[in-house]
């Protein structure tokens, strides 16, 4: 991609990821929906379809509204038809062990960042842009087929009926506990994905080559595999609320301790490792904590709200740190600050929702 859009900045290059995260993640408030009136295999057969047809046609775009088209919006679309009904499923078949279920679960976008990036950079040398792109979309419709074939509901399906916009989505937000936690789960977000986007330009700007510095984003993410496991056992152990808190005030200290002064190779890597650990919780714990306050025929839907509000913190965190970056004239210590006191603040806040959790049961 950096070739067909080399005239294009680093920051307009970044609204392509970003759109399409925002959608994968927004679409939650609709998908989450047609998932209790629907189930599964109806969402993730024409989500496969999308996502396959958009990367395949990443392959082959030229021009900058094509990757947007193909890339931002046809590719998450179907991820996002993909992703929820996933979650909302699991959900319910897992009590007892929910977060552990969906820690393992919400693995697989850890491994894929590990292996995706390496696969995809040995093909492009040897084949080019277009068969690297290619390889990735044959290797997600073989493994999204296995997921239309296996992930079945647990719950009676309602069918189809309308939606009642606002039993549906304002009543959940009337429960005190549920507001102030999704209030929590907005500033993670917000802070979640700033050391993630630009930890590689962090470390080029001291001092990193640019190829080292793209194996960061590796080893986050593989750090990342046992910190979205580990996390959902101990939750389910030692209670979810705390396990997510805890997560989420050492990842923000991390940041503010060790990425914001950090200026060599060894600093750097050990950051992008713990980050990668601790910042896995946060992925893989709030699903568990929505659906302990939900009713189970809601569960999809009250997932998919608090994905649309977090979509938000998703699309705008990483223009508001390159905005603080560029202010700064390129020093990323006002974005570290930023994201450490956003990941940090926010998990105080989701821990301070279940003080209500009884309030609203009374």
């Amino acid at each position: 991609m950096s070739n067909q859009l080399s005239s294009y900045s680093p920051s307009t290059i970044s609204w392509i990821t970003s759109t399409e995260t925002f959608i994968m993640i927004f679409g939650g408030i609709i998908i989450g929906r047609l998932y209790d009136m629907f189930g599964p295999r109806p969402l993730l057969i024409p989500g496969t379809i999308l996502m396959v047809v958009g990367i395949m046609t990443t392959s082959v775009c030229k021009e900058y509204y094509q990757f947007i088209l193909a890339q931002g919006i046809c590719t998450s679309i179907g991820a996002s038809l993909v992703f929820n009904p996933c979650i909302s499923a699991l959900s319910a078949w897992f009590i007892k062990k929910r977060a552990a279920a969906l820690g393992i679960a919400v693995t697989g976008s850890s491994l894929g960042g590990v292996i995706l990036p390496i696969m995809f950079r040995q093909i492009e040398q040897n084949s080019g842009f277009g068969w690297g792109v290619r390889a990735l979309g044959f290797l997600i419709l073989g493994l999204s087929t296995v997921s239309c074939l296996t992930i079945t509901s647990r719950i009676r399906l309602q069918g189809r009926q309308s939606i009642d916009i606002y039993k549906t989505y304002v009543v959940p937000f009337k429960a005190p506990a549920f507001a102030v936690m999704v209030t929590g789960i907005f500033l993670v977000y917000w802070g979640l994905f700033i050391p993630i986007g630009y930890i590689p330009s962090h470390a080029v700007a001291h001092g990193f080559s640019h190829s080292l510095s793209l194996y960061l984003v590796s080893i986050l993410n593989a750090a990342s595999i046992f910190g979205r496991i580990l996390p959902g056992v101990l939750a389910d152990k030692f209670g979810r609320y705390n396990t997510y808190f805890g997560a989420c005030l050492v990842s923000g200290t991390l940041t503010l301790a060790l990425w914001l002064p950090a200026t060599g190779h060894v600093p750097i890597i050990l950051f992008a490792a713990l980050f990668g650990f601790f910042s896995g919780a946060s992925v893989s714990v709030w699903p568990a904590l929505v659906a302990e306050i939900s009713p189970i025929r809601e569960i999809g839907a009250r997932i998919g709200a608090v994905s649309a509000v977090a979509s938000f913190a998703a699309l705008s965190g990483m223009p508001i740190a390159g905005a603080i970056v560029t202010h700064d004239d390129g020093k990323y210590w006002g974005a570290a600050v930023f994201a450490g006191v956003c990941l940090a603040l926010g998990g105080a806040i989701v821990y301070v929702s279940q003080m209500l959790v009884r309030t609203d049961k009374e």
